[in-house]
């Protein structure tokens, strides 16, 4: 603020020049103090005008990515809804969707999820076949199969028929099965025992449910595309939702294979490769967890990705040589040696060799990195292969400790060399495991290809809604590659899983498929 002074004005004081309410100052020289203060006063709240302008700008436009964020959200709430509604169904005039009515979406969320078929949803049933390409009689059961107390049979009584529909010998078969009336005398129930090829109280027959199963868990065929190829392969009709009842029957005894499967890579004493995927659960982010070696491979899904996740499965004090990548998870698993993966480093470096200078100290580094573990994973397969004498042997691993003592101890000026290399420091005692023991692999390769179906399979199915269905399917698919790491066809264990118990099911895997069926 300026003040104005007129020394000549017409009602002008006598004592101007020597106020005696200033102390004797001039007024004069009081006003041009005060218009100086002003000024630096301006200069000051200059700058903090200007922050304040800048502070609310973008508090504006962080409110409106706020409101985009919320915007993205319902759209993408609705686009998942909408993948599972049929093309038949349309919007009535007067309904409001999600996106245009944010309030009533928001309060929706918090209320439980409806599970029934939409309004106008046309139910769909399965005939029951009336002519029959096969009938069997089936034995009354000998032990009541839930209580296992003695069964009385009724011979006088009706046979109860049940009509299951399959695909047999590539051919669809209608098989009817007799089951004699028979009782428990202890708990009172009527009991059944399965047939040849039958499952109980079920229209669809084993071998189909189990093409099912490879048709979406090995190639990758999403839930509502499996049926359509069954269909169009061998004219048999069901839904989607009757997959998921499959996935449902198969998944108890699927999960005691899965624990044998387990328990046997936790007292394994060899090389076992560890790696971990992410996943979506619900829009949220979960992982898949995989263990494995030539013979066994084991998938454990959960919400976290700390390293307890791994050491439920192989257990607090692991026997055998755990290989994986750097990943800080996996420190405060205790084994009896850790082996990292010689591959993500030489990525690692090959991608930050490209942001030095060619020809630089970085550069070179970066270069004797890849260089190194290049003939790290070779003389492991010339090992293997036979191709090395003991003396070639001992040279290699010579070479190989040294260059990686000079690696860890050579001058750096990069910032990203300077990154790389606190890395070969700290797990300096990790990487050259494989030269001593030659079950172990350089690599964790093993376990990154068993977890690439389900990395394809996440973009195409944008993950699973529920913990269960995403538990049934790790134990589906470690029974699925454990059988083909021991020579079966994953669609003959799912047809066994189906139609015989566990104990029979690990004996047919583990014993080569000698089993008697």
């Amino acid at each position: 603020m300026h003040f104005c002074f007129y020394p000549r004005h017409e009602y002008a004081c006598a004592h101007v020049g020597h106020c005696p309410h200033l102390g004797g100052a001039a007024l004069g020289s009081v006003v041009d103090a005060a218009n100086e203060n002003g000024d630096y006063l301006e200069m000051l709240h200059g700058p903090l005008d200007a922050e304040r302008r800048t502070v609310a700008k973008l508090l504006l436009e962080l409110e409106t990515l706020r409101k985009e964020l919320e915007q993205v959200k319902l759209e993408l709430r609705l686009e998942r809804q909408n993948k599972f509604r049929t093309g038949g169904e349309e919007q009535e005039p007067g309904e409001t969707t999600a996106v245009e009515n944010n309030s009533a979406e928001a309060s929706a969320a918090n209320a439980e999820p409806r599970k029934c078929s939409p309004v106008g949803h046309p139910a769909w049933f399965r005939a029951t076949p009336t002519e029959f390409d096969q009938a069997i009689a089936v034995a009354t059961p000998s032990r009541c199969p839930h209580c296992g107390g003695e069964v009385r049979c009724f011979p006088d009584a009706e046979l109860g028929e049940h009509v299951q529909e399959d695909v047999v010998e590539r051919v669809s078969q209608v098989v009817c099965y007799r089951h004699p009336a028979a009782r428990c005398r202890s708990c009172r129930r009527w009991v059944q025992q399965a047939g040849p090829g039958e499952i109980l109280g079920s229209q669809i027959g084993p071998q189909l449910r189990a093409w099912a199963f490879f048709l979406r868990n090995d190639i990758g065929i999403s839930y509502r595309k499996v049926p359509r190829t069954l269909r169009e392969l061998f004219d048999f009709p069901f839904t989607p939702a009757a997959l998921l009842g499959f996935e449902k029957l198969v998944a108890q005894p699927a999960e005691a294979v899965t624990d044998d499967i387990g328990q046997k890579l936790a007292s394994s004493d060899g090389a076992v490769p560890a790696d971990e995927t992410y996943w979506t659960l619900d829009g949220q982010r979960a992982y898949y967890w995989v263990h494995g070696d030539e013979k066994y491979i084991h998938f454990q899904f959960d919400t976290s990705r700390a390293g307890e996740v791994s050491r439920d499965v192989l257990g607090e004090h692991f026997a055998g040589t755990l290989v994986t990548d750097c990943y800080s998870g996996y420190h405060a698993h205790v084994a009896k040696a850790k082996q990292k993966c010689l591959v993500h480093v030489a990525r690692q470096a090959r991608e930050w060799q490209k942001l030095t200078a060619v020809g630089s100290r970085a550069w070179q580094f970066f270069q004797d990195v890849k260089e190194f573990f290049q003939r790290g994973c070779a003389f492991q397969r010339d090992r293997q292969a036979g191709k090395l004498s003991a003396a070639e042997q001992e040279t290699e691993k010579a070479w190989l400790r040294g260059e990686l003592a000079r690696l860890k101890a050579c001058p750096l000026d990069h910032r990203k060399a300077l990154t790389l290399q606190p890395r070969l420091v700290r797990h300096h005692e990790e990487w050259l495991v494989f030269l001593d023991d030659p079950r172990v692999p350089p690599t964790n390769d093993l376990a990154e290809r068993a977890l690439r179906p389900l990395v394809v399979m996440r973009k195409t199915s944008f993950g699973h809604r529920t913990r269960e269905r995403a538990q049934r399917m790790a134990a589906l698919m470690t029974v699925q590659e454990t059988t083909k790491r021991h020579g079966h066809k994953a669609s003959e264990i799912y047809y066994r899983l189906l139609t015989q118990p566990p104990n029979r099911v690990l004996e047919y895997l583990y014993a080569g498929g000698k089993s008697k069926s």
